[in-house]
C-alpha cells in the first residue's frame, strides 16, 4: 500500500497522523481521504496557518511549508450549555461535458455499436437520452450534532456526538460518519498546573466511492452511451440467465476495448465498501513554575482500523474479474498507529523597561506504524485443473481460485526522535531578532550501514515596526518589515538505506533487491530566505501581506537504471537544484457593525 505525507495538521498543539493511501489512479477502484477529513467540525473553535521557520522549528520538516493550527473546544467557566445544529446541503452535477445529439449509433468506419457517429438522428430515432437527468441524481448530505458544554474555575468539561449521512450524485454511493468526542480540563496546585485531557471515537462507512480511473467508473458507460439507443433498455441492468441461474449484466453496447459495462452495474454488482474505526486519545500538563517559566508534556493516541471489501459479481467484465466467470473477491484490513509526545520549556521574560525574550525549548517522540493484510482473487471457476470449483457469487476466501489470489502482508514503521529550541528577542517592542533550530533523529537513516544518523536545520529572523519608528500616514495604523533565511531538511522514502527482500505476488517468490544499496545518503534540504511588508490601514479594516521569496532545493532523490552485469537493476541519485521564487500578495478585511462582524 502507497502512502503519501499531506499538509501538516495540528490539533492542540499535537502533530496529526497525515499519511494516507495515495488513491487510486487508471485501474483501480479504492478511493480515499485525509485523516483530518474525520474531524467533526463543530468540535473546531479555531483555525489558523502558521508559516515559516516557526512551523518547521516546531513541527518538524512535514510543516517546511506551513501548518494549519486547529484549535478545539473545551468546557465554558461559569455556565451549562447545549447546542443542537442540523443542516442539509443538496448537490447536483455541476459541469458536465457537451455532448452531441446530431448522429446516432454506430460509425462509418468503426463496425462496433458503441460509437455516435452513425446516421443523423431525427425525431423518430432519437430518444433524448441526457446523463445529466436520466443518471446523475440529486445528492443529500445531512448533518446533526449536539454538544454539551459545562464548567467552574477550576474544571471545565466538553462533550459532543455527531453524524453526516451522505447520498452521491451516483447512484448506490454512501458515506456515513459518526463522532463521539470528549475532552476535560482540570486546574489544581493554586492553579499553577492544569490536566487536559480528551479522547475522540469515528465510525465511518463508505460505499462506491468515485474514482477517477477507467476502470470500475460508471461515468465512462454513462458518458459513452451511444446517443442514438433508448438509455431506459439498459437501467434494467441485469437479466435472469435461465442456463447459469443467476442474473447477468445486461449491456448491449460491449466493453468498448476499455472495459465500459453497465453504470448500473458497476454502481449495484461492482461493490467496493470501507469501514473504519479510528480512537484518539490526548493528555497534557502544563506546569506554571514562575510567572516567566513554565513546562509542560504532551502525549497522544491515534489508531485506526479499515475494512476495505471489493465483490464483484459473475458478469462482470473478466479483465476486472481475472479471467472467472464466477466474480471476484478481495478483502484489505489494515492498522494504522500513531503515538506522539513532547515535552516543552517556555520562557518568556522581561528585561528592564526595553527587552523582553520569548523562547522554548523542547524534545518531541513520534512512532508511526503501518500494517495491512490483502487476501484478493477470482472466485475458481474450473478453468485451472485441479482446483476446486468455487460457489458463484459466494464472497469468500475459500472460494477464490488458490492460483491467482494474491495473499500479502506488509507493514512499515517510522520513528523520528527530535530536540528544538526557538528565541525571539525584542527590543523597545519594535526590533525583533528571531533564531530556531531542530535536529531530528527519523529512522529512515537509520540502517546498518548509514554514515548520516540526523540532520540539523536552522533560521534566522529580522523584523521592525515601523509604525513604531517613523511617523507615517494617519491612513496606516500599523507597518511592518521583516526578512528571514531558513534551512528546512527533510529525510527521504524508508528502506533506501536498508532495502530489503522483494516479494513477486504473481510467482509467490521473494527476489534480491533490485536497487543497489546506498550508504551515504542526505537528507533533502531547501534553503530559502524572503523579505516581506505587513500592513494595516484605515483603522484596522484591511490588512496587508506582501512577501518576496526565493528557495533552493537540494539532494533531491532518484531512482536511476544501472546495467544488469551490476546485479542490480537501479540504483539511488541525489543531485539536483530546483529554484522557486516569487511574490505572495494577500489583502485582508475585517469590521463589526453591531454585533455583525464580516471578516474575509
Amino acid at each position: 500500500r502507497q502512502m503519501c505525507i499531506r499538509d501538516r495538521y495540528v490539533i492542540d498543539g499535537v502533530p496529526m497522523f497525515a499519511a494516507t493511501s495515495e488513491g487510486s489512479m487508471e485501474f483501480g477502484s479504492q478511493g480515499t481521504s485525509e485523516p483530518i477529513a474525520d474531524i467533526n467540525p463543530e468540535d473546531i473553535e479555531s483555525m489558523s496557518v502558521l508559516t515559516g521557520a516557526a512551523a518547521a522549528a516546531l513541527y518538524g520538516s512535514d510543516a517546511a511549508n506551513g501548518a494549519i493550527v486547529i484549535t478545539t473546544k473545551k468546557g465554558k467557566e461559569g455556565k451549562l450549555s447545549i447546542t443542537v445544529n442540523s443542516n442539509t446541503e443538496i448537490t447536483n452535477a455541476f459541469v458536465l461535458p457537451r455532448f452531441q445529439t446530431r448522429y446516432g449509433t454506430g460509425s462509418q468506419l468503426y463496425s462496433g455499436e458503441d460509437r455516435s457517429w452513425g446516421k443523423h438522428l431525427t425525431e423518430k430515432n432519437y430518444y433524448g437520452y441526457d446523463p445529466g437527468s436520466d443518471y446523475f441524481q440529486t445528492g443529500i448530505i445531512g448533518t446533526e450534532s449536539v454538544s454539551f458544554s459545562a464548567g467552574t474555575e477550576k474544571n471545565q468539561t466538553y462533550a459532543s456526538a455527531a453524524a453526516v449521512n451522505a447520498k452521491g450524485i451516483v447512484p448506490n454511493n454512501k458515506y456515513d460518519r459518526y463522532n463521539f468526542t470528549f475532552r476535560n480540563t482540570t486546574k489544581f496546585l493554586n492553579d499553577k498546573m492544569t490536566l487536559d485531557v480528551g479522547a475522540s471515537y469515528i465510525k465511518q462507512k463508505d460505499r462506491n466511492m468515485v474514482n477517477q480511473g477507467t476502470y470500475n467508473n460508471p461515468l465512462v458507460g454513462a458518458y459513452l452511451y451511444p446517443r442514438g439507443n433508448d438509455w431506459g433498455e439498459v437501467k434494467l441492468y441485469e437479466r435472469y440467465d435461465p442456463a447459469r441461474k443467476i442474473y447477468t449484466q445486461y449491456w448491449p453496447v460491449g466493453a468498448a476495448g476499455m472495459t465500459m459495462q453497465n453504470p448500473y452495474w458497476v454502481n449495484y454488482r461492482n461493490l467496493r465498501t470501507n469501514n473504519k474505526d479510528r480512537y484518539m486519545m490526548n493528555a497534557s500538563l502544563n506546569y506554571q513554575i514562575l510567572d516567566w517559566l513554565s513546562i509542560s508534556g504532551r502525549v497522544r493516541m491515534d489508531n485506526s482500523n479499515n475494512d476495505y471489501e471489493e465483490k464483484f459479481y459473475a458478469s462482470t467484465n473478466t479483465q476486472l474479474t481475472e479471467s472467472s466467470e464466477r466474480g471476484l473477491y478481495g478483502i484489505t484490513r489494515t492498522h494504522d498507529k500513531q503515538l506522539y509526545a513532547d515535552f516543552l520549556i517556555n520562557v518568556n521574560k522581561t528585561f528592564g523597561e526595553d527587552w523582553n525574550l520569548q523562547a522554548n525549548l523542547g524534545g518531541s517522540f513520534s512512532d508511526i506504524r503501518s500494517n495491512s493484510i490483502k487476501v484478493r482473487g477470482p472466485i475458481a471457476d474450473g478453468s485451472i485443473p485441479g482446483e476446486q470449483v468455487g460457489l458463484t457469487n459466494f464472497f469468500a476466501i475459500q472460494h477464490l481460485s488458490p492460483s491467482k489470489t494474491e495473499r500479502t502482508q506488509a507493514g512499515w514503521r517510522e520513528q523520528t526522535q527530535s530536540l528544538f529550541a526557538s528565541a525571539e528577542l525584542g527590543y523597545r517592542s519594535t526590533y525583533f531578532l528571531t533564531l530556531t533550530g531542530r535536529n531530528d533523529w527519523p529512522s529512515q537513516l537509520a540502517g546498518p550501514n548509514s554514515k548520516n544518523s540526523s540532520f540539523f536545520y536552522p533560521s534566522v529572523g529580522l523584523s521592525a515596526l515601523l509604525s513604531e519608528m517613523v511617523k507615517l500616514p494617519e491612513v496606516i495604523s500599523y507597518a511592518k518589515i521583516r526578512g528571514s533565511y531558513t534551512v528546512v531538511a527533510s529525510s527521504f522514502d524508508r528502506f533506501l538505506t536498508n532495502p530489503g527482500y522483494e516479494y513477486n505476488s504473481q510467482t509467490h517468490n521473494w527476489a534480491n533487491p533490485t536497487v543497489y544499496p546506498m550508504d551515504n545518503m542526505k537528507p533533502e534540504k531547501t534553503k530559502s530566505w524572503e523579505i516581506g511588508l505587513n500592513l494595516k490601514f484605515w483603522g484596522n479594516r484591511f490588512n496587508l501581506d506582501a512577501t518576496y521569496y526565493r528557495s533552493n532545493t537540494l539532494n533531491q532523490t532518484f531512482k536511476v537504471d544501472i546495467p544488469s552485469s551490476s546485479g542490480y537493476k537501479q540504483a539511488i541519485v541525489q543531485a539536483g537544484n530546483v529554484q522557486n521564487q516569487g511574490i505572495e500578495l494577500a489583502l485582508g478585511f475585517s469590521d463589526k457593525w453591531a454585533g455583525f462582524g464580516w471578516s474575509s
